[in-house]
């Protein structure tokens, strides 16, 4: 056992150092008893920063998904939601900017991810749950037909939580303090940053101008994201959660959840369409490894909170990995390998030999929010996908699953063929775990409708300058002086290095969005039409 606890303390360290991270805290459960639980550097890089210990908070970002799938199954064990009803049957007036897709979204699809809405978010928003659902969710586009395919996102997990506040007529935090905090004795989780700081606390930080790590003396509050990415718990509290999780929903001998309802969370309800069995169930990420299964969710807070819960049931195996910086979830991914004594590589299955399927319903353009488009095409009775001017050939993993290699052998893109039907009104295929929406649009660059988008564009914390120089239409990031050049491919989607970008009027004003889904208002101008 000291051996693993060297490694578990030795990639811990490896990388903080690797990530420039101030401080993290790290949880090992084996046969469902905690075998290990560690803090490692310190809360602020300044003076006053104190140890890291296992009660230390931290946000817990993406994490706290985990919370909500949980607290929607005891709502559903209790009568109050079924999972297969339409979120309309709960909140009449509920709708995304596409009205009549919008009608067919379930709560399973939003648990699932497979709702079709963006990913996104506000880190600064002071829109309490209610506002946001009435202001901001009706500006949300619907990229796919909902059901259909996988797209991670937060605004799904933040509108469940909003239906289980209008099927109890309580508060999302208080309704999580009562069914799941106070039985799970998790008494310093919290999504409140005033009650966080009268705890031991991790502090955000960020780089100042000359790369140097600094405390970002700025913390937000943004209730709309409750559901999705806002909560604050330690390793000590999120073992407590975990081993609910991994002893059938009993934790000191009280049955805080049913198995049954932590069987479905752990269920396969998409799939990623990968060259491993990997794919999403309620809130939690599923894949095998090793014929063993895991079930996990990691989060990312810009640069300020990285998070990683790891549970291995069949094993009674958690790893709970926490960080006031970025990227601290892959070492809870090497911590499970050692404990497993697996490798990190992947399984990769052999490929079937059955004859290749019909693919023509699928031939045509698709669009990657972050490869831009790709198109799939047939050649002298051969599959072939097209990116850039490089064309791969389509090599068969299972009958609906695909990808490519590049010369050196190496795979370059998965490929997955999720049932359509004819009643579908677009296509939706999945390239590298990505619903990618069928894109039908020919452009002929033309810079004349590029004028409205020329100024600045803020969300108040972040800052973008747009400006056309010569044929090109150029993205400046004020954040780190990066200039994007652009790509484009309709009158207002551009492909950039940031990936998808888009001009899309929202309540009269032009924003600039990322993926989708981050939004920056254009400062100073309401907006014109703009024509897509």
């Amino acid at each position: 056992m000291t051996d693993l606890f060297e490694k578990v303390q030795t990639i811990m360290e490896d990388s903080m150092k690797v990530n420039n991270i101030p401080g993290a805290a790290v949880a090992v459960i084996k046969d469902c008893e905690v075998i290990f639980a560690k803090g490692f550097g310190r809360t602020a890089v300044e003076e006053w920063g104190s140890p890291i210990r296992t009660d230390t908070l931290f946000r817990i970002a993406s994490v706290s998904k985990l919370f909500t799938g949980t607290l929607v199954m005891m709502l559903v064990e209790k009568g109050l939601i079924d999972l297969d009803q339409p979120v309309q049957a709960y909140v009449p007036w509920f709708t995304a900017a596409d009205q009549e897709w919008s009608n067919e979204i379930t709560i399973r699809m939003l648990l699932s991810h497979t709702s079709g809405l963006p990913t996104g978010g506000d880190l600064s928003s002071e829109h309490t749950l209610d506002e946001y659902m009435r202001e901001v969710v009706p500006t949300l586009p619907v990229l796919f037909h909902p059901g259909t395919a996988y797209s991670y996102g937060n605004h799904a997990l933040n509108i469940a939580g909003f239906v289980a506040e209008q099927v109890t007529n309580k508060p999302f935090a208080s309704l999580m303090q009562e069914l799941l905090f106070e039985p799970l004795k998790m008494t310093q989780t919290t999504y409140d940053p005033l009650k966080a700081m009268t705890y031991p606390l991790a502090m955000p930080h960020h780089k100042n101008d000359r790369a140097e790590l600094e405390v970002l003396h700025q913390f937000y509050n943004d209730m709309e994201s409750y559901p999705s990415y806002y909560a604050f718990s330690s390793i000590k509290d999120l073992c407590q959660f975990a081993l609910m999780h991994l002893q059938e929903g009993v934790y000191e001998g009280q049955q805080i959840i049913s198995a049954s309802s932590l069987q479905e969370m752990r269920t396969q309800q998409t799939r990623w369409f990968k060259l491993t069995d990997a794919g999403c169930g309620i809130s939690f990420f599923q894949e095998s490894k090793g014929g063993i299964k895991r079930f996990w969710h990691y989060g990312q807070y810009g640069s300020q909170y990285s998070s990683q819960f790891i549970l291995v049931p069949e094993k009674g195996i958690a790893v709970i990995a926490l960080a006031n910086g970025e990227n601290i979830f892959q070492a809870g991914y090497k911590i499970v390998d050692a404990l497993l004594d697996q490798s990190s590589q992947d399984d990769i299955d052999s490929a079937p030999s059955e004859g290749l399927p019909d693919l023509s319903a699928y031939e045509g353009t698709f669009l990657h929010s972050y490869k831009g488009l790709i198109t799939i095409l047939k050649d002298d009775g051969n599959w072939f996908l097209k990116h850039n001017d490089q064309t791969y050939d389509l090599l068969r993993h299972s009958i609906d699953t695909y990808y490519t290699r590049d010369h050196n052998g190496a795979v370059t893109f998965t490929v997955g063929f999720p049932a359509c039907s004819a009643e579908q009104p677009s296509k939706c295929i999945m390239i590298n775990g990505k619903a990618s929406p069928e894109f039908k649009q020919i452009y002929t660059a033309n810079t004349a409708d590029w004028i409205n988008y020329e100024g600045t564009f803020s969300n108040g914390r972040d800052t973008y300058k747009v400006s056309i120089q010569g044929n090109s239409l150029i993205i400046k990031d004020q954040q780190t002086s990066q200039e994007l050049e652009t790509e484009a491919i309709a009158s207002n989607l551009f492909m950039t290095d940031y990936g998808l970008v888009s001009f899309t009027e929202i309540n009269r004003t032009i924003d600039l969005v990322f993926d989708n889904a981050w939004r920056f208002p254009k400062l100073g101008i309401q907006a014109p039409v703009i024509q897509q």
